[in-house]
């Protein structure tokens, strides 16, 4: 227990560096606009690309879970993260590179979704795997409150590239201590009947439909995390220390979901999970579109702190929902399909929103966008609510 205790410490601190990183960039967009003189879509790039490269390499870090364990993979992922990182502060005097180095740097984040899935699966039993993988989850949510006042701080004190190259160091070091601290993988036991090939899995109902609708989730998350500082500052006129205090709020949201929805789904709405997904979505939708109309950092706040309380009960659930319905040898790869959806989201938001401000010169379009995409994801569940819960296992 106390091992098991360790290991989800190491993976949470290190998906909290994981999560700031995407943070951060949110934020250093203001200074390197003002830099190289960029516009919106050129500014979507240096971010859709990073979800490019993330979603590109999803799947085949899947397959390295399942061949090679999931503590290789995670350290692997960590080393490739911290190093383009630096790269990116260090070396990116252009466009080009800051391209090149984000890209590389997705590269980097594309095994440690799929490997602490792998993690949890292999070490905790089924009942416990909501909760255990919602505390991991929940990281988002520290480096969204605390991201945002880091970023503000760090930008001030060292810069966009120091801030880069601070965060790169901090990711040698957690997978150092991975190598170090967190137990080999248990050797794999097979289970007859298993599915074993990604043909299978891509014909998985729970699979696709999962994978659509984690591909919406992610549309808004990953969105307004690229674009709403901006907005808030250009757009609504606060300033940059105001719009981390607001952003902060949604992350605080989504910290207190993340922890609630693991535990509330995992003891009291087994079997309903898809009615969950459904009823957050909409809510999400309602309280994103709300976030636009607000003309105070109050109200602002308030509704993208109860935008993401949804936004993330939802991921949760979806995120978690193949952990009890497909066998644990294949986790490695399904997660790893199922959350190319969800990168492949983050690499279409920035970049249509920022054609969207381009073309509109304003944000009302992208507002649209994002809560629509929150509809979708719900409408995308419901045939999963349709069946029974004993019909969704003996589809695995």
């Amino acid at each position: 227990m106390k091992s098991r205790s360790l290991m989800i410490f190491l993976l949470f601190v290190g998906y909290v560096v994981v999560y700031i990183d995407k943070t951060v960039m949110g934020f250093a967009l203001l200074p390197i606009e003002r830099e190289f003189n960029l516009q919106p879509e050129q500014l979507g790039y240096i971010t859709g690309i990073f979800f490019l490269a993330y979603s590109l390499f999803q799947i085949p870090a899947g397959w390295l879970n399942d061949r090679f364990g999931y503590k290789k993979v995670l350290a692997l992922s960590l080393c490739l993260l911290g190093g383009f990182a630096l790269c990116f502060g260090v070396l990116g005097f252009s466009l080009g590179l800051l391209v090149t180095f984000r890209f590389l740097s997705g590269i980097g984040h594309s095994g440690y979704p799929s490997s602490c899935a792998k993690a949890v699966v292999s070490n905790f039993a089924v009942e416990k795997r909501t909760f255990a993988q919602s505390i991991l989850l929940s990281s988002a949510g520290l480096a969204m409150t605390a991201g945002p006042l880091i970023a503000v701080f760090a930008l001030d004190s060292v810069g966009w590239r120091g801030s880069f190259s601070i965060l790169g160091l901090m990711a040698f070091v957690i997978a150092a201590a991975i190598i170090v601290f967190v137990p080999n993988p248990p050797a794999a036991q097979p289970r007859s009947g298993a599915v074993t090939g990604y043909r299978d899995l891509l014909k998985n109902p729970i699979v696709l439909l999962l994978f659509v609708s984690i591909f919406c989730i992610n549309i808004p998350s990953y969105g307004l995390m690229a674009w709403l500082p901006k907005y808030l500052v250009q757009q609504r006129g606060m300033s940059l220390d105001v719009s981390g205090m607001v952003v902060a709020t949604g992350g605080l949201g989504i910290w207190i979901s993340s922890l609630a929805t693991g535990w509330l789904v995992g003891r009291y709405m087994q079997g309903n999970e898809p009615k969950v997904i459904f009823c957050c979505a909409l809510l999400s939708a309602l309280c994103i579109w709300l976030v636009y109309t607000s003309t105070s950092a109050v109200t602002a706040g308030l509704f993208l702190f109860l935008g993401y309380i949804f936004l993330m009960a939802a991921f949760v659930t979806v995120f978690t929902l193949p952990m009890k319905r497909l066998p644990s040898e294949v986790m490695g790869a399904a997660m790893g399909i199922i959350n190319t959806g969800g990168t492949l989201g983050g690499f279409v938001a920035p970049i249509a929103m920022g054609y969207l401000i381009t073309v509109s010169h304003g944000y009302l379009s992208t507002f649209v966008f994002l809560a629509l995409a929150m509809v979708v994801a719900g409408l995308a569940i419901l045939p999963l609510a349709m069946k029974p819960r004993a019909t969704l296992r003996d589809a695995a």
